[in-house]
């Protein structure tokens, strides 16, 4: 995804998709991978670029057949694997799930492999390759610290002093990518290796940078300021940086200095799945992808959606193809993809243009770090590789300086902060337009929108006399004012119409017929109590809270329209009468209980009985007994 001007263009350079590991299961790929003496974690190669590989397949599917077996069925899995020409050379968890690489002979045998293994309930598809961009380019030396254009240009002209950045990060940041040449004098010396096993007695050890490639990207992202030599990046001196090799293995270098070189030819997309693992295992919350390839795979479209899911930030280079085709895994929805723009803001000639690009950034003459380790020094490159870390750096800075908010969020920011280039609104070329940082923070930490003015209110209706239901417009009453229709009910209702139904009683609708155009967002519609109705499905049994029922048409389609009834409102039975007044009582002496009229106190005042009890009582009588005492 890189190259020097004038660009050399090869396959387009595009990120993987992964999924996060799935540390509580143990599927029967795994059996697979260690039969066949291949490592559960392997360590990610780049291929040389002259190797005719053979064909390599990503297999999944029974991921509970290990465990649940305890190792019967898988070893059996392994038999019928190796029956089918199949070679497992290692098994990757990863994204909550477990993929399987098996090698096969020549297209041939992965046919029969593939129809084989799908019988048997598996999922099989081609491990795609991912290639780095290549990287000739004029070697240069900044006669003193140098802010690269691009580097001012993401930040309005002037990179913020030293006291604006974070001194410590919570959402650290990843590079995927050939490595990271940790004796650079201009690069921060606590990058750590996500993978565990890129130690430095390997041969894929991340502090070494064979193709220079990883080593330019991280000099975007994070070269030192303030030190009086070299380049600036993004995030000068960005601390916790992560570093996972998938380019440039030791010991592959056969031919003469210079691109290409052997080491640097491609990886693949189930290796680069393993490397975001490690990415996220490590801690990372960013991942930035210099790289890519052109052949989608549904392995890394689905384990790139569950790492987006699970939180992580990720961006890729869209590609150096010049062309309107897709790059993977640039082009998945769940991955910031990045075009290239030169110092006159125009596209890059060899950026890729399609309907995935969601950012662009600075990617001609981009100064940055290279090695060789004996030499370490800078050079210019162009290529989608460059303007990727750029967006990848913005996206550190944002999120550690705002460490509150969600991945999406940030990314919706960088996207809805971007400078609009090219047509109005986001386009194919740029995207949502140039990446800004200035303009990302304004949009992540702006307030919210001032609540929209109160809707103006209705124009008054004309008066309805009491008890009468009316209408404005060409709606009818009907049934002797217990129904309502649209215009020309039963026939088409016209176009470009509309009345309010008023004076309805609170009582519930009924729907005789309903048949209103149903399409987004109900372009016609019978309106009661703020809620559109369209298609075949009225306001039913809804009471009119404010006696209204309002409609609307446009002037696309009609159809037969409606009728709605309502019953009249139960007459309102008068108040009941208040009981008689009764007299007043006569005083009752302190402690005693008194009555009035025939009703007996009796058992020394501490009972009463109706008239003549037990004996029937009159009729027309009445008594009342007071001063009793406040108990049960």
């Amino acid at each position: 995804d890189c190259h020097s001007t004038p660009p050399t263009h090869r396959r387009a350079a595009e990120p993987p998709t992964h999924r996060r590991a799935s540390r509580d299961s143990m599927p029967f790929v795994l059996f697979l991978a260690l039969l066949a003496s291949a490592t559960a974690a392997p360590t990610t190669k780049g291929r040389r670029a002259n190797e005719q590989p053979k064909v390599r397949l990503v297999v999944t599917g029974e991921t509970n057949v290990a465990r649940t077996t305890r190792g019967a069925r898988a070893s059996n899995r392994v038999a019928q694997m190796a029956a089918w020409g199949g070679n497992v050379t290692m098994t990757i968890r990863a994204a909550h799930n477990t993929f399987t690489v098996v090698e096969v002979a020549d297209p041939n045998e992965a046919r029969l492999f593939k129809e084989q293994a799908e019988r048997s309930g598996l999922r099989v598809e081609e491990d795609q390759r991912r290639y780095p961009g290549p990287s000739v380019a004029t070697r240069t030396q900044p006669l003193a610290k140098e802010t690269p254009w691009g580097i001012e240009r993401v930040y309005n002209g002037a990179v913020p002093n030293a006291s604006f950045f974070p001194s410590a990060v919570t959402h650290p940041l990843c590079i995927i990518d050939s490595g990271y040449l940790l004796t650079h004098p201009d690069l921060p010396s606590d990058a750590t290796a996500a993978d565990p096993l890129q130690a430095p007695a390997g041969t894929m050890y991340f502090g070494g940078d064979l193709c220079n490639h990883g080593t330019h990207v991280a000099g975007t992202i994070a070269a030192i300021g303030g030190d009086g030599e070299g380049v600036v990046g993004v995030f000068p001196g960005a601390p916790g940086l992560k570093i996972v090799k998938v380019f440039g293995e030791a010991g592959q270098l056969d031919d003469p200095p210079g691109w290409p070189n052997e080491a640097c030819g491609w990886t693949y997309a189930s290796e680069l799945v393993d490397a975001v693992q490690r990415c996220v295992d490590s801690g990372a919350k960013i991942v930035s992808m210099s790289l890519g390839g052109g052949g989608p795979s549904s392995t890394e479209r689905d384990a790139f959606q569950t790492f987006f899911d699970d939180g992580i930030l990720i961006v890729a280079a869209a590609g150096n193809g010049g062309s309107s085709s897709y790059s993977y895994p640039a082009s998945y929805p769940s991955v910031m993809s990045v075009a290239a723009t030169d110092s006159s803001d125009a596209k890059a000639s060899f950026s890729q243009f399609n309907d995935e690009v969601d950012i662009a950034a600075p990617g001609v003459d981009v100064v940055s770090t290279v090695g060789p380790p004996s030499d370490p020094g800078y050079d210019s490159y162009d290529g989608t590789s460059m303007a990727a870390p750029h967006v990848s750096g913005l996206a550190m800075v944002l999120w550690n300086k705002y460490p509150s908010y969600t991945n999406a969020e940030v990314r919706t920011a960088l996207e809805g902060g971007a400078e609009d280039l090219g047509e109005p609104g986001r386009d194919n070329e740029f995207g949502h337009g140039l990446a800004n940082y200035q303009g990302a923070e304004m949009r992540l930490g702006a307030p919210s929108a001032p609540p929209s003015p109160p809707a103006p209110p209705p124009p008054s209706l004309p008066s309805c006399p009491l008890g009468d239901v009316c209408a404005t417009g060409p709606c009818l009453i009907t049934d002797g004012g217990s129904c309502a229709t649209s215009p020309d009910f039963p026939n088409l209702y016209p176009t470009d119409e509309g009345c309010t139904i008023y004076g309805l009683p609170p009582v519930g609708l009924d729907v005789i017929a309903f048949d209103v155009e149903d399409y987004y967002d109900c372009p016609d519609h019978l309106t009661v109590n703020g809620v559109k109705y369209c298609g075949t499905s009225g306001p039913a049994g809804v009471v009119p809270s404010d006696g209204t029922m309002t409609w609307v048409s446009d002037d696309g389609v009609t159809v037969s329209g409606w009728k709605v009834c309502w019953a009249a409102p139960s007459p309102s039975l008068p108040p009941p009468l208040p009981p008689p007044s009764l007299p007043p009582l006569a005083p009752c002496p302190l402690g005693d209980v008194c009555t009035t009229g025939p009703c007996l106190i009796t058992d020394g005042g501490s009972c009463a009985t109706s008239p003549d009890f037990p004996n029937l009582y009159p009729t027309d009588e009445g008594c009342t007994i007071y001063g009793l005492p406040p108990v049960g």
